[in-house]
């Protein structure tokens, strides 16, 4: 009874502080006047309640819109509807960012950390267990958690606009109604699209907005809190929390990155770091105004306002300078000044533990077959080329392994390389500089995507060996991205004889004995389907585990986890903590990106929860070590077939003749280069024809998310479900729902990606010459596989469980229905009107739709 009323309390408040204000407020908001927008406002309220009853009566896109401006309006021109479609677009995307902004400002009161799962009762209710608190200890000693910032294309809002989010939520936390009055008419004026496409740089620049908002304060009082509670049992506080970054880093299929935009970001983040520095040195400067300290006060003013403002400053790694003249202070102070403002010293000091001189780690992430073709060019020229056979590309892997030799060398190039080589062969030279500027960690991580055999990591080694590194001084971690269900079986293969092999295991020795691993959700899905990519995946961290145990190296898996469930996202917290103690689990690495970035970590408060929740999910599995039970030999059978099920569903699907012309005509899959959201390219081969394997995981579920049909996060699972039905196996998928938090994580992901899907606003296509029978095909599928989930959770409706959840996504799907059928009504005209006259205002108007839509899911693309 106590949850049950809890939830029931935390509606009321839903209710209350989120709907109420925001229907209050958004009455307020259509009646500000912005330019070129007349009656908008009140013609909007109309066109929402046609949409509802449009869908509803079977109607289709045209149709309603074409309905509404006849009844309505007095707009016969095309411009004239396009126009005013155009100032719909407008108002809508400016009510997500209200409705964002009315969530946000209520977090605290909707969300609290359960108290029984902190650190701090942990250790209260263990204080005189002395075996218990040495395991505390022990995992605190082991556990990590590294969150990486990428810059994947769903990050629609711009800084101007973050900002106005961050100032509106206060504002209406504090009920400042003139302050948000005067944001919400800056909203309506300030731009929510780029003119041009972002370069890599301005999207480092973009998500550093969050580093230096939220994420440089939240980490910090974390740590605090963590060093607070050991300390109070005695026990010993280690750094926890790492931050990564993968703008200006990750040049895998994105021909914008080069090695100059990679130290233009490293230096980006070490300039925004000292100036959050020096602004919390300068609230130091003012409070600590006593004897003794002025010198070590004037040393620090000197060289952190160089660091943060002089371009001509040569960087190095000052953190021990730093930490040197504030100890001494705090020393000071403690001893002469009974401690007064030591509290503003030991959190500087405590930031710069954190943060060091480079904020968050640059990754580098290049594809497999590209560092392929840069050692094959490396092997052209002396003194390699007297290393190796001309056909070793020919060779056997087995064969490879013989021939790789490490020795290290310099390159005499005699011919000149391509732009993807010079760019691998240069950024491996200067991550030496990185290092030596801002520090080891500063750059660190190399990742191999597509890596498919152990000689695609020993190969790129030699590559640092040939290009100014050393054996002795090889400060670098070689990351292996397992991403496609057939690369995940060979996984643990492939380490296996990594780690045998007698300079890695050397190399590994040097850093420690540790390995991160990176597993990819978004490629595991778009090629084998929603339940095989996370089955595989789990198969994969137990077996890559298991291997790991067998060489001693402690693993830490970095889990490519996006925004949806159809790439990884959804319940974060719970699914590390489902993981069982067959998996490795006290290092915790997870991509963070796009909306989940602004959902999660956008605040201050939002950052603290979501961290906290991420720590204790890794404490509470620890201390548990529970045997996860679809390792059984019964269960894992019965897991393995319902994958195969639901892969076969998903192939045959896949390879439909319709499927991709299907996305390529009812979704704005082709425009979405139009956008200019992202420096990366929509899909892989450039100017060629549309193919599902050169085409992007992101574009590829946003294609979906469009279409309201979320096709990558469901498909397959209904009939997996059913297939052991009637293999009189329905008992043993229930028993084994109800005993793992494993599988039923993924049923909750499943069912969220399926409340984001709408088939009713498209249900005109079942009468479809062309594409009938194949919509048919995917809402049968979305029936079927909504029966079988309500049937397995005994849950009424989809996301029972989670009231809040479902209702706030319910509200949003309804704030943004407009601007699905505004999208659908233009692809509709480009495909069937012949007047070229609007087809570029059309193609415009698709692609607007987009920015609204994907904010509003929030963990939609």
């Amino acid at each position: 009874m106590p949850k049950l009323r809890l939830t029931t309390q935390r509606e009321s408040i839903f209710n209350n502080e989120v709907i109420s204000k925001f229907e209050l407020f958004n009455s307020l908001f259509l009646t500000l006047p912005f330019y070129k927008i007349k009656d908008t406002g009140t013609l909007l309220p109309l066109f929402f309640k046609s949409c509802e009853e449009g869908i509803a009566n079977g109607e289709k896109p045209a149709q309603i819109i074409e309905g509404f401006f006849g009844k309505y309006t007095s707009y016969t021109d095309r411009k004239d509807i396009i126009d005013l479609l155009f100032r719909f677009i407008q108002y809508i995307e400016r009510q997500v960012v209200l409705f964002d902004a009315v969530e946000d400002a209520s977090f605290t009161k909707l969300n609290t950390t359960d108290e029984q799962s902190t650190l701090a009762f942990t250790l209260k209710k263990n204080a005189d267990n002395k075996p218990v608190l040495a395991k505390i200890e022990k995992l605190i000693d082991e556990l990590s958690l590294r969150l990486v910032l990428t810059a994947h294309p769903t990050q629609f809002y711009p800084g101007s606009v973050l900002a106005i989010i961050t100032d509106l939520t206060k504002a209406i936390r504090d009920n400042d109604i003139i302050s948000m009055n005067s944001l919400l008419q800056q909203l309506g004026k300030t731009p929510f699209f780029n003119k041009k496409s972002p370069t890599p740089v301005d999207e480092a620049l973009n998500l550093a907005w969050f580093l230096e908002n939220t994420f440089y304060f939240a980490a910090a009082n974390i740590q605090e809190e963590i060093d607070q509670n050991l300390d109070e049992y005695n026990l010993e506080s280690k750094k926890i929390l790492e931050l990564g970054f993968w703008p200006g880093g990750d040049r895998d299929g994105n021909p914008n990155i080069h090695a100059d935009t990679t130290l233009a970001v490293s230096k980006m983040l070490r300039q925004i770091l000292f100036r959050c520095y020096y602004r919390d040195f300068r609230v130091i400067k003012r409070r600590i105004t006593f004897r003794g300290v002025e010198e070590n006060i004037a040393k620090l003013h000197d060289v952190l306002y160089q660091n943060a403002f002089d371009q001509s400053c040569e960087p190095h790694d000052i953190s021990d300078e730093l930490k040197e003249n504030l100890n001494k202070i705090k020393e000071t102070l403690l001893a002469e000044h009974e401690g007064l403002f030591v509290d503003l010293v030991n959190n500087l000091i405590r930031k710069i533990d954190l943060y060091g001189n480079y904020f968050a780690s640059l990754d580098i992430r290049q594809d497999s077959r590209v560092l392929r073709k840069v050692h094959a060019y490396c092997r052209e020229n002396k003194p390699i080329s007297s290393l190796y056979p001309a056909d070793y590309d020919k060779l056997s892997e087995a064969e490879k392994l013989k021939l790789i030799s490490f020795k290290e060398a310099t390159i005499a190039y005699s011919t000149e390389a391509d732009a993807l080589t010079k760019d691998t062969i240069e950024v491996i030279k200067e991550i030496k500089g990185i290092q030596k500027r801002n520090g080891e960690k500063a750059c660190h991580r190399f990742i191999i995507s597509n890596c498919q055999q152990a000689s695609d990591i020993l190969q790129l080694i030699e590559l640092f060996l040939w290009n100014g590194w050393s054996k002795d001084s090889l400060t670098i971690d070689f990351v292996p991205l397992f991403e496609t269900v057939n690369d995940l079986k060979g996984a643990a293969e492939i380490m296996d004889t990594l780690y045998s092999n007698p300079f890695y295991k050397a190399h590994l020795a040097s850093r420690g004995n540790k390995q991160d691993i990176m597993l990819g959700y978004s490629d595991s899905t778009k090629d084998g389907g929603y339940l095989m990519a996370n089955w595989s995946i789990f198969n994969g961290k137990t077996s890559l585990s298991a291997v790991s145990a067998k060489h001693n190296i402690q693993l830490a898996f970095f889990d490519g986890r996006g925004g949806p469930p159809a790439r990884g996202g959804g319940k974060t917290h719970r699914f590390y903590a489902s993981m069982g103690k067959e998996i490795a689990n006290k290092n915790m690495q997870l991509t963070v990106q796009g909306q989940t970035i602004s959902s999660q970590y956008g605040s201050v408060e939002s950052a603290e929860f979501n961290i906290e929740q991420l720590i204790n999910a890794g404490l509470t599995s620890g201390l548990k070590e529970k045997h996860n039970i679809l390792l059984d030999p019964e269960n894992k059978a019965l897991l393995d077939e319902m994958a195969e099920e639901s892969y076969k569903a998903f192939v045959d699907l896949r390879e439909h003749p319709l499927f991709v012309s299907y996305l390529e005509k009812l979704s704005p899959l082709k425009l979405l280069s139009q956008a200019n959201i992202s420096s990366r390219p929509v899909k892989r081969n450039g100017g060629g024809e549309m193919k599902l394997e050169d085409l992007r995981a992101i574009s590829f579920v946003t294609a979906w998310s469009m279409l309201k049909q979320n096709v990558p996060g469901f498909y397959g699972m209904g009939t997996a479900l059913r297939s052991q039905e009637k293999a009189g196996n329905w008992d043993k998928v229930v028993k084994v729902y109800e005993d793992s938090d494993y599988l039923k994580t993924i049923v909750d992901n499943c069912m969220m990606s399926m409340s984001k899907s709408d088939f009713v606003i498209t249900a005109h296509l079942a009468n479809d010459k062309e594409f009938g029978a194949f919509w048919t095909q995917l809402h049968e599928e979305f029936k079927l596989t909504k029966e079988m989930l309500l049937k397995l959770s005994g849950q009424p409706t989809l996301m029972a469980n989670y009231p809040i959840d479902k209702k706030s996504i319910a509200t949003r799907e309804k704030i943004i229905l407009p601007l699905v059928l505004i999208q659908h009504f233009a692809l509709e005209k480009l495909q069937h009107d012949e007047n070229q006259k609007y087809q570029h205002a059309l193609e415009k108007l698709a692609v607007r739709t987009v920015f609204g839509i994907v904010n509003a899911g929030r963990n939609l693309a």
